[in-house]
């Protein structure tokens, strides 16, 4: 080769040319993004079919690389507080989903938090209240005008049956906030399964001393850290509900017209994921005293 100069500063300049468009490449190329979804509503059967519907959503998106679940709920009913929770254990297996509690997730709202890979709430946050509510059952009566094939076909059941179903319902909460807390990676569950299903409201501080969260912190805290399991240092965030459209509470309620609209839409018999503070339904126009614990709550 006559000129080995030449060949030398050509092979250069095919680097620098490339490193430019990688370069280039980084910067112009969609960032990834964490994805926000704030749950500040009671659990009812719409409330967490919205939720889902955003999950799946996130889980498609490969623009979304981790996911901030921001829980505001004093819980609800209790098979849509299980849907919320057995859908973000299924997008946890794709992406990190990190659960940032503000102000309260007692109940059904502290079931979704346990799905989450971490939970970070504030100190005098209420998390906890693990546990399964219901009304009083009513021993079953046949209608003198209606035939049944069994003693059971109108009701369902007796009495004691309710009862199991309920107890039921609170095993598998107890059970699933002990598997899920005990594996935690930063901060694992230091109480038994008996003393969690005594179902206490403890404040934030105190659920980080029990392991049932992972640190205290908020929704910037949330975003970091599922950035970090993601594994992605430039990315954008973006609220999930505004990006998909889909609403999570399309009107405005209040938690006492929420906690209503539960019992007017749903069973008879429904068993409740709800903070132990709040009137059952069957119970909102029975007592003062309800109705003022009721105000107080919501103005808390």
């Amino acid at each position: 080769m006559d000129r080995p100069w030449e060949y030398a500063l050509g092979v250069v300049g095919l680097a620098l040319c490339l490193l430019a468009g990688l370069a280039l490449a980084r910067w112009a190329a969609p960032k990834p993004t964490i994805g926000v979804v704030r749950f500040d509503a009671v659990v009812s059967e719409e409330t967490a079919a919205n939720l889902v519907a955003i999950l799946e959503r996130a889980q498609e998106d490969d623009r979304v690389a981790g996911v901030v679940l921001e829980i505001a709920s004093p819980g609800g009913l209790a098979h849509s507080s299980e849907n919320a929770f057995y859908s973000l254990l299924r997008l946890r297996e794709t992406k990190p989903v990190i659960a940032a509690i503000d102000g309260q997730a007692a109940s059904g709202g502290y079931y979704m938090a346990v799905a989450a890979n971490r939970i970070y709430a504030a100190p005098s946050a209420s998390i906890g209240n693990v546990g399964a509510r219901g009304s009083r059952p009513d021993d079953p009566e046949l209608s003198p005008n209606e035939l049944s094939s069994g003693p059971y076909k109108i009701s369902g059941g007796s009495r004691f049956d309710s009862i199991q179903q309920l107890q039921t319902v609170a095993d598998v909460f107890v059970d699933n906030v002990v598997n899920q807390r005990q594996h935690a990676e930063m901060t694992p569950l230091t109480i038994d399964a008996q003393t969690v299903a005594e179902a206490r409201i403890y404040m934030g501080s105190e659920g980080l001393a029990l392991g049932l969260i992972d640190a205290e912190g908020a929704r910037t805290d949330a975003i970091l850290a599922a950035a970090a399991l993601a594994g992605v240092e430039r990315y954008d965030v973006v609220d999930l509900a505004n990006t998909y459209g889909i609403a999570i509470t399309p009107s405005a309620a209040t938690v006492s017209e929420s906690v209503a609209a539960l019992a007017a839409n749903g069973p008879p018999d429904a068993v409740f994921l709800l903070d132990s503070r709040i009137p059952l339904p069957s119970e909102l126009n029975a007592s003062p005293l309800d109705q003022q614990l009721l105000r107080l709550h919501e103005n808390n």
